[in-house]
């Protein structure tokens, strides 16, 4: 009986423990938040270092990245409006997560802002014609197509009318999030290095192999730590979507080939810091090695039955491709192209230098931090709450 008792207590603790220790984690990472609140309050964007050359900064990258996680709806989709089977098991957290990382990037946009209270009337005098004002409309009506699916799907399951009809909805939602999106950058034809019909294609390629990555990691690990058993059918969805991630990751790797190859072929400044400049690391160890060939190579030796492996790709994978947009933010705006315009420091650079600078403030990290914890309190909340493991 000792013997049972202590057993069982020594599987429990693990799972008694991982709610306030995680909690504590993310309650940690919130103050950031207030830090750079409180920076904002009192100095403004001088609390960033964002110039006039340099305008989009570290919050907007990490707004770019989080755009990116909006794939988990496609997702969450797949199971409800297409009846593939295999996704159904993990559509709440799905939903729960994209919801999560949206809001938080939202925040970042808020906060950059020079008057956020005016932010209401991107929405209420939007024009249509401006990319960024599609995003915003239709960023805000995703957000609550995405918490009526939660909400609906929690109460009424997958195979409701309802439910079906939202998510066609909220998937329409997300393709206009994400190909406006990409159109902000690719109709920006100052900027050469932006300028196409490439990243409105790709924003949307992105978005499924990150999402991919990102809940094949995150179910994983959040077993891992509860100590839960995960079941036979949640497995076989996790490695459904880990060859669905190795497909996604090879075709991006070719879109990155041709994104590269003209750019280097007219000389472009900004591919040169890439791929030899003094972004050559970022570029080729974080972005083409670490978003692409490690996590390929590393779930096909998993054979595509190792979750652990599988869970390690896809940590690869979502942070990868964070590097991947601040370098295509922040290099894309480092060539000036005001020309008539004294490049001295006041613009972000100098008069010995043919680009611009930027490395973020202590405010953008603080802030990014903050969001992170958002994120991170916001699910620990969500796993002990909300029924998000039912359906697995």
């Amino acid at each position: 009986m000792d013997a049972i008792s202590t057993k069982t207590i020594a599987v429990e603790e693990p799972r008694a423990r991982w709610f306030p220790i995680g909690l504590g984690i993310g309650l940690a990472m919130l103050l950031g938040l207030l830090y750079a609140a409180a920076q904002i309050v009192f100095l403004g964007h001088h609390a960033f270092a964002t110039t006039k050359e340099v305008p989009w900064g570290l919050l907007i990258i990490n707004y770019a990245w989080a755009i990116s996680t909006i794939g988990l709806s496609y997702i969450a989709s797949f199971g409800i409006v297409l009846g593939l089977k295999q996704f159904d098991a993990i559509v709440r957290r799905a939903l729960y997560l994209a919801l999560l990382v949206v809001v938080a990037g939202v925040l970042g946009v808020f906060a950059d802002l020079a008057a956020p209270q005016h932010a209401m009337y991107l929405m209420l005098t939007t024009h249509f014609t401006g990319a960024m004002g599609v995003v915003a409309v239709s960023i805000n009506l995703y957000i609550m197509l995405i918490v009526a699916e939660l909400y609906l799907v929690i109460k009424r399951g997958h195979n409701d009318i309802l439910v079906k009809v939202v998510a066609i909805l909220a998937f329409g939602a997300a393709v206009l999030v994400h190909s406006y999106h990409g159109a902000i950058f690719g109709m920006q034809y100052m900027r050469s290095f932006w300028f196409g019909n490439y990243y409105p294609i790709y924003f949307l390629l992105s978005a499924l192999f990150t999402s991919s990555a990102m809940i094949i990691f995150v179910t994983v690990t959040t077993y891992k730590v509860t100590g839960m058993q995960m079941s036979s059918k949640l497995q076989e969805s996790l490695r459904f979507i880990g060859k669905m991630l190795v497909y996604l990751l090879v075709v991006a790797l070719f879109f990155l080939y041709w994104k590269m190859v003209p750019t280097h072929y007219a000389h472009k400044k900004e591919a040169l810091k890439l791929l030899t400049g003094d972004f050559a690391f970022n570029f080729w160890i974080a972005e083409v090695l670490m978003t692409y060939m490690l996590p390929i190579m590393l779930i096909v030796y998993a054979r595509f039955r190792d979750l652990n492996k599988m869970a390690v790709a896809g940590l690869l994978v979502v942070v990868g491709l964070y590097f991947g947009r601040y370098d295509f933010i922040v290099v894309g705006q480092l060539v000036p192209y005001l020309a008539f315009v004294p490049f001295d420091s006041d613009l972000g650079g100098s008069l010995t230098s043919s680009f611009a600078s930027y490395s973020p403030s202590l405010t953008e990290i603080a802030f990014g931090i903050g969001q992170l914890g958002f994120i991170w309190t916001g699910y620990v909340l969500g796993m002990k709450y909300l029924p998000l493991t039912k359906d697995e």
